[in-house]
């Protein structure tokens, strides 16, 4: 199992309680402050019921809401051990005698083990406070507060009902009668930049938060915000757009505070935008990967860093994960000159002008670190891209330990600029055309999203007119795609180093490429979906 790259709600419950507390959402139908007696009203981007939870939707009873999600928590997850979560709508909207009678009435009909409740920073009345500090004593209170974000300009736009200061006074007091505070933050409201995000975390990890919940901003049916889109649609984050600012985020977040959720999800029926094609559970797995192979962690931008001392890794490189060798066993430098630079013909080109190289699978580097041996008076332009930072630093040349530090290396007659990130996202943020193309997947059944008809029609856009793809992999499924993406290929054999040159062209060749509609699939499905095709 890996270890995870921040702290988890779960290893947080683990570390508090000794098991993990699965949450039952109960919607006490208290209302808001923010919605008139008709409903109407609101924030912008909630829905009329206050996203009360899909599992008690169709309850018709308090008591009904609890067996319904005790019994889905017992079926989907082995559930032994729960949490009361007072969700829908502000769970302090009442009188202080509902919220007693309501609360200790619902605590007594299960053996719960906490209480959360979700609130409002407007909502939290001295009485509330006090009565909340008395139930602490005897059952672990835990405030789910709804922040969405400190930007005073967006609040209003949404019709949040306060501002950023209401917020930050309200974790003071919560803190000061000894709650939990567990704040509730949305990645991607209209005209909100990183500098927003990064405002809002930094302030609230300052108030001393015991938890953050993030939300990435999801376009409700029949909200004020869906009739906004309609009118004038928005900049929203796909999968990798909003894993890039959530890692990003996560890194100035203190390691010690638990995240308590990475994204939201919404019955279909109910999503206007943005429409994702990673399920809820394989996106946090897409982050704990990404963040394992950038080298990144929770906090690791404002706490301090133990250094260690890296193991260098000597040939031949044998990688723990895919079982193999990362090249033939006549060795990487062989394959990276004799395939790679030479049946690009790279020497050639950079006699006659200065030449753009797209090194996909970066890997150790051998490839672009074997053609700046390359003597010549003209500019080598170079742009890695490979998913794993972190293999960088077991390199021992000067170079990759560069790019390893600053993504950026420099000299008088090339540059190599690393991108690290999955290649179906970098390659779609790329706006120009290459000359030489190198695409080295190593091991093309664990990488097969890196060989799927659908890359290769975004390197068909990358690839200049007169430009050469060397590809060190020539399976059939390979060249099938290449050809349907409108290439033609050429098997290349040097002694056990094979591979394929590739050029713009039509060929026709019979099988089935790898597939990846969407560009989001894991390479263990790609694979299936091509050996059920």
């Amino acid at each position: 199992m890996k270890k995870s790259p921040f702290f988890s709600y779960k290893n947080y419950m683990l570390k508090e309680y000794a098991h993990a507390l699965y949450s039952i959402p109960v919607d006490l139908e208290f209302g808001c402050p923010n919605r008139a007696f008709d409903g109407s009203g609101g924030c912008s981007f909630c829905p009329s019921d206050g996203a009360r939870a899909i599992q008690i939707r169709d309850a018709k009873s308090i008591e009904e809401q609890i067996q319904k999600a005790v019994s889905f928590a017992k079926r989907r997850y082995k559930a032994k051990h729960f949490m009361l979560y007072i969700q829908a709508y502000t769970g302090t909207f009442s009188s202080l005698k509902e919220q007693k009678e309501s609360y200790l009435r619902l605590l007594q009909m299960y053996d719960f083990e906490a209480i959360s409740i979700g609130t409002r920073p407007d909502c939290l009345g001295l009485e509330t406070l006090e009565f909340l500090q008395e139930l602490n004593k005897s059952i672990d209170v835990h405030i789910d507060l709804g922040i969405q974000t400190l930007n005073d300009t967006t609040l209003l736009k949404i019709n949040r009902g306060h501002d950023a200061k209401s917020s930050l006074q309200a974790i003071e007091k919560l803190k000061a009668y000894g709650l939990k505070v567990f704040a509730h933050v949305i990645i991607g409201l209209p005209d909100e930049s990183r500098e927003d995000f990064e405002n809002t975390i930094k302030k609230i990890v300052t108030c001393k938060v015991d938890g953050i919940k993030f939300h990435n901003l999801h376009i409700i049916k029949n909200t004020t915000l869906h009739e906004e889109y309609k009118q004038k649609p928005f900049k929203l984050y796909n999968e990798y757009e909003y894993a890039q600012e959530l890692m990003h985020l996560l890194r100035l977040i203190p390691s010690h505070i638990p995240i308590l959720r990475l994204a939201t999800d919404t019955p279909s029926k109910e999503l206007i935008a943005p429409i994702w094609h990673m399920q809820k559970g394989q996106f946090g797995e897409y982050v704990i990967e990404n963040m394992l192979y950038q080298d990144i962690a929770q906090g690791d931008l404002v706490q301090p860093q133990t250094s260690l001392h890296v193991k260098k890794l000597q040939e031949p490189f044998w990688s723990q994960k895919f079982k193999e060798y990362y090249h033939p066993k006549s060795g990487a430098e062989k394959q990276a000159k004799e395939l790679f630079v030479d049946k690009s013909e790279l020497e050639k080109k950079l006699t006659c002008k200065d030449i753009k190289l797209l090194d996909i699978g970066f890997g150790f580097g051998y490839n672009t670190l074997e053609a700046l041996k390359l003597k010549h008076e003209n500019f080598l332009h170079v742009k890695a891209l490979d998913i794993d930072r972190s293999i960088l630093k077991h390199s021992t040349s000067q170079v990759i330990q560069t790019l390893y530090e600053s993504g950026m290396y420099a000299d008088k007659s090339s540059q190599i600029e690393f991108i690290v990130g999955d290649i179906r996202h970098t390659l779609k943020s790329l706006d120009e055309q290459f000359d030489v193309i190198f695409l080295d997947p190593f091991c093309e059944d664990k990488n097969a999203s890196m060989i799927s008809l659908e890359v290769f029609q975004l390197l068909k856009k990358l690839l200049a007119k007169e430009g050469v793809l060397v590809s060190s992999t020539f399976r059939n499924s390979v060249r099938v795609g290449l050809c349907e993406a409108g290439f033609q290929s050429k098997v290349i054999e040097i002694g056990d180093i094979k591979g394929l040159v590739v050029t713009h062209g039509k060929q026709h060749l019979e099988g089935k490429p790898y597939r990846d509609t969407y560009l989001v699939y894991p390479d263990k499905q790609i694979v299936t979906n091509r050996e059920k095709a």
